[in-house]
């Protein structure tokens, strides 16, 4: 009789936890998510389709469905599978003032690694973190700027400042590339990555992603070849020696 019990409580329980779980389709996304952060599961799956039709303005043809799931959990962490068009947040808390890095600002940067790694396939690790981490910072701040531009703090449902970090980043950049200052190896990649996209503009990266996938940029030698990229991209002399001094930070070698 006992046994009976248990076994009924087990299966009201999978009941009762599947029956809290949403999972809908918008636009581009197939999002997962218990019923009692709803809110939050829509304003995250808005931004996401905001940056989805700006990568394909841009021309880098984003996966036509993308997995959004949303997950309570024992820490916060945003992320991107690394083989497949998923992106996760695990949560403790949706607090904007504990994690507003994983919000608004937190999938632009995801949707910046998605888009890299759809077109560009990191060949034997070629690419460091700071290569790829450098990349989604810089593109999920031009996404935020934009969602900001168009929807001010109304694109998140419980508004709150997301621009105010950015904007802290930002400054501290900047002032590291007019001091000179040894700084750490992502701000490196960012100032690169940042230094492109001013020169070049957003819409020549996925021209340059497929130049890379198309000519093999890979070990050995990945630094050589990439640069022969970038010579082929027109970039500035400038530029060419910020990557020349920097290219051990950007390239890794096996």
């Amino acid at each position: 009789m006992r046994k009976v019990f248990l076994s009924t409580v087990l299966i009201f329980s999978v009941f009762y936890s599947v029956a809290q779980t949403e999972k809908t389709k918008i636009g581009h996304f197939v999002i997962r998510y218990d019923k009692d952060v709803e809110a939050y599961a829509l304003s995250s799956t808005h931004i996401l389709n905001f940056v989805w039709e700006k990568l394909d303005e841009l021309g880098f043809k984003p996966p036509k469905k993308i997995k959004f799931n949303l997950v309570k959990s024992d820490r916060n962490v945003l992320f991107k599978d690394r083989d497949k068009p998923i992106i996760t947040l695990e949560y403790t808390t949706l607090d904007p003032s504990k994690i507003s890095q994983n919000l608004v600002y937190g999938l632009c940067h995801e949707m910046g690694h998605l888009c890299m790694f759809n077109i560009t396939p990191n060949k034997n690790n070629w690419m460091s973190i700071a290569y790829r981490e450098g990349w989604a910072n810089i593109f999920g701040e031009s996404m935020t700027t934009l969602l900001y531009e168009k929807y001010g703090l109304d694109v998140w449902h419980n508004p709150y400042d997301y621009l105010a970090r950015l904007g802290v980043y930002i400054a501290m950049r900047t002032q590291a590339i007019e001091s000179g200052e040894n700084i750490h190896d992502m701000f490196i990649s960012d100032i690169f990555w940042k230094m492109l996209v001013d020169e070049k503009g957003l819409d020549k990266i996925p021209f340059f992603f497929r130049q890379i996938k198309s000519n093999k940029v890979r070990n050995p030698n990945a630094d050589k070849k990439f640069r022969a990229e970038l010579v082929k991209l027109n970039v500035s002399s400038d530029f060419l020696n910020y990557f020349d001094q920097n290219k051990q930070i950007m390239i890794r070698h096996e």
